[in-house]
């Protein structure tokens, strides 16, 4: 018995002078996410951490407190623990965590300046699978949803893609791409994504600050000489941040783009002559026009294109080879989406509509394959699969609310709208939600996301003005974030159209018929009021008289006008969806119809387009039969050709004065404001000459000699 005691005893001091063996650290490497417990609301982190020859390292991003890649302290890993701090933050903050769930976990507790929370993390990966799970599990009977709401709306085809992280959610097709050929819509289906392109631009000119080529508050003006505006100030002080929200005092003016053939170039001459309606930086005023400038300044900051630009900094890296610029690109495409419309409850196929000169604001074609790496970018700060496409830092500020938009009937669940770089900014049920839409001719789309939610989804579909890619999108938001508590949206807005279609009654009301003069007629024959019309803006309107009706015609767009009271008619545009404006024809003192005004923007008063004339009144041939001498009161007034389309007036004493041509046989003294020459015929010659002036009008006769 003693001897085995003995022999105990020794053992035992040779365990304790012999020393112990290292258990291996656990394999802790990789990016983790999670919380930690604070009071109200809990504090998301993630951290990654790695191991390195000389020990572990890693870093921690909090979000909430904007705070990135601060790298830890004293990393310490065991085989069942792992410990670090944060070196130089008040209070020494420090993580003390056990390793549970055979190391899928590390939880513990954490103090900062005497204060002691919980927190736990999860391998991101294992997180992102459970998250993704259960992100699916909410959405429900999804699919469904989508059917139904298709045949409400009365549109033939949709693509979604909701992605979570880095987890694709959902990404499939709906309906019919083609309906006449019954061909369906897949996920890589083409379909226009209108104004959800002006994030492209905004996101283009975020790399460019990046490089160096762009800072966001040096004047435009200071990298586009030519850029000039209406408005002086504006000129000289408008920024890019200014070209992309929205806030450059003018508005809309579409109809200078959607209906001309002009270019880029063109109408960028085209802005100094266009009025604002509101002060420069006053109020948000959507403007596609200022989104063309952003991409003109994009090239020429590239030396190249906003397509080349645009496709070399963001859709090729990001893999989105499938994207075209133009629709004439992706009619040439197998799987276009073919573009309708024809309303809420009805459908018809409609022409593609080319955008090629506003394309900055609005030319993108894509499919959701190609879609689902923008929303990774958005989500993932600027990053996608390791790769920086844009920096965080950049996408801070497009993402950024810089201007609020007013105007606009909020909804209790969004009470109001802000709008940043190319994205729309609004809180969502208490979450910040960031999203664009995009409507052109045959298409809506919707791209939105909840970067605190680690959220997005675009919605694609092949019928212009259709609520259907909201819907869809705040369903699917509302069902994975409220769960039982979400809003039937489909059915609130088919109560919303009901009862506005009730509002507006069974017959519709004829334009202006309260305010109409019955029983007048215009004031002069209709073959008066034909001639071109022009405006420095928009250019010409002609009005020409054919029968016993007029049409007027403006570049790509015409229509009858119907007489509405004395010199006002009505132009019914059949290309803009039988729209009706009002064109009023005005007078001189002479009463000469001289210019017509037209009421494009409801925010400015008609714009005027003062009458041009004919290219024939500059015919060489026509001006010759007015040269010769002209006798006033023993003076003599010599008529003469000055090159081949330029008549001239000398009268003794004074300079020679420049005639512009007029109306027939009638022209301006370009440098006397309010003076006119007319010439009278007989038998079809010329034979007088009358000086119209504000003090009266004076006739010369032509000398003998030159009467022949």
């Amino acid at each position: 018995m003693v001897l085995i005691r003995s022999l105990f005893v020794s053992l035992l001091v040779l365990l304790l002078i012999l020393p112990a063996q290292a258990q291996p650290a656990a394999d802790v490497a990789g990016a983790w996410t999670g919380q930690i417990d604070t009071p109200g609301q809990p504090l998301d982190i993630d951290v990654t951490l790695t191991e390195a020859d000389d020990g572990w390292r890693g870093t921690i991003d909090i979000p909430a407190q904007n705070l990135s890649d601060f790298a830890l302290a004293g990393v310490t890993v065991t085989a069942d623990s792992v410990q670090f701090r944060m070196d130089g933050v008040s209070g020494t903050p420090t993580f003390r965590g056990a390793l549970e769930d055979d190391g899928q976990v590390i939880a513990g507790p954490f103090t900062q300046g005497g204060t002691t929370f919980t927190f736990r993390l999860e391998r991101a990966e294992a997180a992102s699978d459970a998250q993704a799970a259960t992100t699916r599990e909410a959405l429900g009977d999804f699919d469904a949803f989508v059917t139904e709401a298709m045949t409400d709306w009365q549109v033939p085809g949709a693509a979604v893609v909701l992605v979570r992280g880095d987890s694709v959610i959902l990404r499939d097709g709906y309906g019919l791409r083609d309906v006449e050929n019954e061909q369906p819509v897949t996920s890589q289906t083409l379909f226009a994504i209108g104004s959800a392109t002006k994030a492209f631009t905004a996101t283009t000119l975020g790399t460019l600050h990046d490089d160096g080529l762009l800072d966001w508050d040096t004047p435009v003006v200071d990298y586009l000489p030519e850029f000039r505006l209406h408005d002086p100030f504006a000129s000289r002080e408008m920024t890019a941040v200014d070209l992309l929200t929205h806030r450059s005092g003018l508005p809309r003016h579409d109809l200078l783009w959607y209906a001309t053939t002009l270019d880029r170039d063109e109408l960028l001459a085209r802005l100094r002559y266009l009025e604002p309606s509101e002060p420069f930086r006053a109020a948000f005023q959507y403007q596609n026009l200022m989104y063309m400038t952003a991409g003109i300044l994009a090239g020429h900051l590239t030396d190249t294109t906003w397509e080349a630009a645009t496709r070399a900094r963001l859709l090729e890296p990001l893999g989105m080879e499938g994207a075209t610029f133009s629709v004439e690109e992706m009619r040439e495409r197998p799987d276009a989406a073919r573009p309708y419309g024809g309303g809420l409850d009805t459908t018809r196929l409609v022409d593609y509509k080319p955008l090629d000169a506003i394309g900055p604001a609005g030319s993108i074609n894509a499919s959701i394959e190609d879609m689902t790496a923008w929303l990774r970018l958005q989500l993932g700060e600027g990053t996608v699969d390791g790769r920086e496409i844009v920096t965080s830092s950049a996408l801070d500020v497009i993402h950024a609310p810089q201007v609020v938009v007013s105007g606009r009937r909020p909804l209790a669940e969004a009470p109001y709208l802000m709008y940043g770089l190319g994205w729309f900014v609004e809180p969502f049920r208490g979450r910040k939600m960031i999203h664009h839409g995009g409507n052109i001719d045959g298409f809506s789309a919707l791209v939105g996301f909840m970067p605190d939610e680690d959220l997005g989804m675009v919605v694609l579909t092949n019928k212009n003005g259709s609520p259907l890619p909201r819907i869809l999108m705040l369903t699917a938001f509302d069902r994975i974030l409220e769960g039982e508590e979400a809003v039937d949206w489909n059915q609130r807005l088919l109560e919303q159209r009901d009862a506005a279609e009730a509002e507006d009654g069974d017959e519709p009301v004829a334009q202006d018929d309260a305010t109409r003069v019955e029983d007048t007629t215009p004031s002069h024959p209709l073959a008066d009021y034909t001639g071109t019309y022009e405006d420095p803006g928009y250019g010409p309107i002609t009005v020409i008289h054919a029968g016993d009706s007029l049409t007027a015609t403006y570049y790509t767009v015409s229509g009858a006008l119907e007489h509405f009271h004395y010199d006002t008619f009505v132009l019914t545009v059949p290309q803009l969806d039988s729209m009706e404006v009002k064109l009023t024809f005005h007078t001189n003192a002479e009463g000469d119809v001289d210019r017509l005004a037209v009421p494009l923007e409801m925010s400015l008063d008609p714009i005027t387009f003062e009458r041009v004339a004919s290219e024939t009144l500059s015919d060489p041939a026509y001006l010759e039969q007015f040269v010769g001498s002209y006798a006033l009161r023993g003076q003599t007034i010599t008529i003469a050709l000055e090159g081949t389309a330029t008549l001239t007036m000398a009268v003794p004493g004074q300079p020679t004065y420049t005639l512009a041509p007029y109306k027939e046989d009638g022209f301006e003294v370009e440098q006397l404001s309010g003076f006119r020459v007319l010439f009278e015929r007989e038998d079809g010659q010329v034979v007088r000459l009358l000086s119209v002036q504000p003090n009266g009008t004076f006739a010369a006769e032509r000398m003998e000699d030159d009467a022949e």
